[in-house]
């Protein structure tokens, strides 16, 4: 039986951005992005919500305007930035999203990924973080 996407489950996605004229200059090579599934003090966030339940080979594709990016990818938006290599957001990220791996996450992999979800100023400064 195939893991789904659930609670403390470490994710893998591959990433790939496109579609947008805006974005031409970004698309390249898929991304691996990985993370810990539901860590955040504040609950989930859109982006994790939309990938609950979700099995490996499953695939999304997500538009966000750069307006909306903080809500959407709440504690996950400067990782996934990063990972991405955007030094600026565009003004529409066309994501598109591939479910790779999922397995149970180590209690170190969850510890550390609690005190990176709650370290910053919570996106309140409009800096990202």
């Amino acid at each position: 039986m195939t893991a789904s996407i659930e609670n403390l489950k470490k994710v893998t996605l591959l990433l790939n951005v496109g579609g947008a004229p805006e974005n031409s200059d970004l698309t390249g090579s898929p991304v691996a992005f990985a993370f810990i599934y539901g860590v955040a003090s504040e609950g989930l966030c859109p982006f994790e919500s939309a990938l609950y339940e979700k099995s490996v080979g499953e695939s999304l594709d997500f538009t966000v305007s750069a307006a909306e990016a903080q809500a959407f990818f709440g504690h996950l938006l400067l990782p996934l930035r990063q990972v991405l290599g955007l030094q600026i957001m565009p003004h529409n990220l066309v994501l598109q999203v591939e479910v790779t791996a999922v397995n149970d996450a180590d209690n170190r992999e969850i510890v550390q990924s609690l005190a990176k979800a709650g370290s910053g100023c919570g996106g309140s400064c409009g800096c990202g973080c």
